[in-house]
């Protein structure tokens, strides 16, 4: 199945930690029920330090700070809708990232914590209707992940609420409040009642662990401990009615210390480099700190904890006492009493659902004495408080997890739809070009020398010695270059020790008939690896369907991306064209180097002599010269019938990395664990990419071969089908008369000039590309 691409708005990972919450706990819950089919568009306000904290490698981060998407993003979203009949303007607008990212995405999830509230204003509520606007108007479907609505009193505020949120595919509302409120303005039929994500987020292993070796440390947290949520928003609203926030936490803390409880301050929004308030409350927490009476019975960490960290904080806490809503979430997900001081009915409908909802404080009635009040009255209900807790947590939770069950049925609802004809490749279809599979990978092999001699990133070579190292296999079936009498030809062999793998790294453009040498392995006394191309791969499993013992010698087939193969005059021409002899030559390296790399020739004294892969041979063999008649209308680009297969990635936005990637499709539960395992020892450098970016990677090649060729073989006669676009007849019929000429006419192809045959192959290569 093809590949999912979920756009996620109004949450990071930086800043406020219950944005970041409510992320790890969709996305956890997401991949979890689509695996490694799942790609994550995170719209993020602050791109630069959510890239910083990212926890997955599936997630791709696009900037869209509030400046970006109301002033530039919205209106080009508005011209898209109304100008995308018209490609040259639409061209235009797709140059913007944020327009761009959101008609590659299948769903939008807006994880915003509240939206749509009288009392946040013009701004806010405009800038909450913008998140879902975007994305709806370059049709893009949207859902809201569990949050707060209304009330909808303002005719402004109730205006925006009425037009967008119809519109979405599903509203998740946070509580009962929220949803009489939705019902309360004729929002319906898309509407169900889901607790807050946050509740479903997993704890971390790993800061469970380091955390309770902090608390093991330190006597601070032998004693009862208090936490103290403290919040820049609730300060924010203090000041605006003339209360001091600020003094009333310190008089709390050294009220709290007096009591004898040791009091924790706990920054659930922070920013580590920013002196900005917003989603910030470092500020407030080193004045509070500063101002307290006894500093030994306080904690204050001044840093930007990551979510799972601050819940393993509350944890240790016997209360907590809270400014931020998803502090409040993380102590009652960790059955820890709490006392809220808030500004929302937010606060209030998730304290119903554990039926104590009498323990929230508005701020605005912020006082010291008002304060100790509740909290001796908070304590002394302590026991009543958390039989509550665990009378209603499982059904909280459930409900929390009914987000994504619910998002997941909208997703499977989009994926069941058949995509439109597309224009050059059925992106929206990736498998029917790179066949059934498990799992798509970019990466590298980490030692240098491997990736020196490489056509790509070396993964291959590495994966083959990790194999080797730990006994999977007694040697590797490989293939190199070499020179007979002057004449270029190849070796094939099967490697028993690492240095013979690493010396047949680099890849190989000539067609070589390996199966006539099938009784390399036959004859060899041990279990191999095998790498071939497409076609091989194909015949090899056809052998071994009929001899159970060269199917059980065979653990692994590794397959190489392949456009087709040529013969080897595509390759001498070259040399000649470019003065290289071949007298005395020991080796040829197609491709070393980054990106198209450069081709070079070892001579039997050590020297070398390089010239132009890429205006050589890389162009007789892109313009059709010297074809294989059969690879004319081969579709097996991707070795459907290799356990794992490799290839480049010939995409503009990986030219600009400092190493040259491999990308790999995975096809068998045992590759997988073998490259996994290569990854952890620190042999290979793997991460996600999707199907998609895989197909588009070796976009002409798919093009000519599923657009432009279409093509049935008919008494040896290749046909172009009458569908295909004219470039894209265009270009079969030149491919096919340069196969041809290149047979019959070989004098007069060597005379041509190579400047000529590169810019007639970027003639070709331009006929497919539109």
């Amino acid at each position: 199945m093809r590949d999912i691409f979920i756009g996620i708005t109004a949450a990071s990972y930086s800043g406020n930690k219950g944005a970041a919450a409510m992320l790890q706990s969709s996305i956890t819950q997401l991949y979890k029920k689509y695996g490694d089919r799942l790609n994550i568009n995170l719209m993020s306000v602050y791109p630069e330090e959510d890239k910083e904290q990212l926890p997955f490698d599936f997630i791709n981060i696009t900037s869209t700070k509030p400046e970006q998407l109301i002033f530039i993003a919205f209106p080009l979203a508005v011209l898209y809708r109304i100008f995308k009949w018209c490609p040259p303007i639409k061209k235009l607008i797709l140059k913007n990232k944020i327009i761009n990212t959101y008609t590659k995405t299948d769903l939008v999830v807006d994880e915003a914590g509240i939206a749509f509230v009288d009392s946040r204003g013009f701004v806010m509520n405009t800038y909450a209707f913008i998140c879902a606007a975007v994305p709806l108007l370059v049709g893009t479907p949207v859902v809201k992940y569990s949050q707060a609505l209304g009330t909808f009193k303002n005719p402004y505020n109730k205006f925006l609420a009425k037009w967008i949120l119809p519109k979405l595919k599903l509203v998740c509302a946070r509580g009962q409040v929220t949803y009489d409120n939705l019902m309360g303005i004729g929002v319906k039929d898309n509407v169900k009642l889901c607790a807050d994500g946050a509740f479903s987020m997993e704890d971390s292993e790993e800061w469970n662990k380091k955390v309770d070796e902090i608390c093991a440390n330190d006597s601070f947290f032998a004693g009862d401990v208090v936490g103290l949520s403290i919040s820049s928003v609730v300060e924010k609203k203090c000041n605006k009615m003339n209360i001091n926030y600020k003094d009333t936490m310190v008089s709390l803390v050294d009220y709290l210390n007096g009591q004898g409880y040791n009091v924790m301050l706990i920054a659930n929004a922070a920013r580590i480099n920013s002196e900005k308030p917003r989603n910030n409350d470092l500020m407030v927490g080193d004045r509070i700190y500063a101002d307290v009476a006894n500093k030994d019975k306080v904690r204050w960490y001044h840093e930007e904890m990551d979510a799972e960290q601050i819940r393993a904080f509350i944890g240790k806490c016997h209360y907590l006492i809270a400014s931020r809503f998803h502090a409040m979430i993380g102590s009652l997900e960790q059955k820890v009493p709490v006392l809220l001081i808030g500004w929302s009915h937010k606060y209030q409908e998730v304290l119903d659902m554990f039926e104590l909802g009498q323990y929230a404080i508005d701020f605005s009635k912020l006082d010291i004495n008002e304060l100790k009040k509740s909290f001796e009255d908070f304590v002394s209900n302590e026991d009543e408080i958390r039989q509550k807790l665990d009378k209603n947590m499982d059904k909280v939770l459930e409900s929390s997890r009914d987000n994504i069950r619910y998002i997941s049925e909208v997703i499977d609802e989009i994926m069941d739809k058949p995509s439109k004809r597309p224009r050059l490749l059925d992106l929206k279809n990736p498998d029917k070009y790179i066949g059934e599979h498990i799992g798509c990978k970019k990466g590298y092999a980490l030692d240098d020398n491997i990736r020196g001699n490489a056509a790509s990133g070396g993964m291959v070579t590495a994966l083959l010695c990790n194999m080797l190292k730990h006994g999977d296999i007694d040697g590797a079936w490989v293939t190199k270059t070499a020179f007979e009498n002057g004449e270029l030809t190849y070796k094939t062999y099967v490697a028993t020790t690492e240095e013979e793998i690493k010396d047949a790294s680099s890849s190989v453009y000539m067609n070589i008939p390996i199966l006539k040498h099938i009784d390399v392995i036959r004859n060899f006394d041990g279990k191999v690896a095998v790498v071939m191309v497409p076609c091989m791969i194909r015949g090899l499993n056809a052998i071994l369907e009929k001899d159970a013992a060269l199917r059980e010698k065979v653990v692994l087939k590794i397959g190489l991306y392949c456009s087709g193969t040529h013969s080897v005059k595509a390759t001498t021409l070259s040399m000649e064209k470019s003065g290289i002899t071949s007298e005395n030559a020991e080796r040829l390296y197609y491709r070393r180097g980054h990106w198209r790399g450069i081709s070079s020739v070892i001579y039997k004294d050590k020297t070398e002599k390089q010239f132009s892969y890429a205006k050589t041979i890389c162009a007789y063999k892109n313009a059709y010269y010297f074809e294989n008649g059969s690879c004319m209308y081969c579709q097996d680009h991707f070795a459907k019938g290799s356990d794992i297969s490799f290839g480049d990635i010939w995409l503009k936005e990986m030219k600009k990395e400092k190493i040259k990637h491999t990308s790999c499709v995975i096809r068998s539960d045992k590759a997988y664990e073998i490259l996994n395992r290569a990854v952890a020892e620190g042999d290979i450098h793997a991460a996600h990419i999707s199907s998609r970016d895989i197909v588009r990677s070796q976009k002409r090649a798919l093009v000519f071969k599923f657009n432009a060729a279409k093509a049935k073989k008919n008494n040896a006669a290749l046909d172009v089908s009458s569908k295909c676009k004219w470039n894209h007849k265009l270009a079969y019929k030149l491919a096919e008369k340069n196969k041809k000429y290149s047979e019959e006419h070989y004098d007069k192809l060597a005379k041509k000039p190579t400047w000529f045959i590169y810019y007639y192959m970027c003639f070709i290569r331009v006929l497919l590309s539109f």
